[in-house]
């Protein structure tokens, strides 16, 4: 006599009542009944987890750079040197073609 029992997802899932997509089932099901599932459907646009603090050095600095991107102030990379080599040979070449006529401004 076989005393193997035979485990099969499916079975288990169907006796649960849980609810899942076939299409990306990317961990395990979700139970609608959890009581966490039923806070987040009274609540839908609520943001969870962990508060901001408005006052934290973090939010204070992303609110100055968000300032001074609205205001075209923000600096981003390394600042040009306009006396460095590369420079003056680049302001050489744009003047070369625009004399040729190549590039129109």
């Amino acid at each position: 006599m076989n005393t193997n029992v035979v485990f099969t997802p499916a079975k288990a899932i169907e006796e649960l009542n849980v609810v899942f997509s076939t299409k990306a089932q990317l961990g395990r099901p979700v139970d609608p009944n959890s009581k966490r599932q039923q806070r987040l459907a009274t609540a839908p646009g609520k943001r969870t987890g962990r508060p901001v603090n408005p006052n934290s050095t973090r939010q204070q600095r992303l609110k100055e750079l968000e300032a001074k991107r609205q205001n075209g102030e923000l600096k981003r990379g390394r600042p040009v040197d306009p006396n460095s080599k590369r420079q003056v040979a680049l302001r050489e070449a744009a003047a070369k073609l625009i004399a040729a006529g190549h590039v129109n401004i």
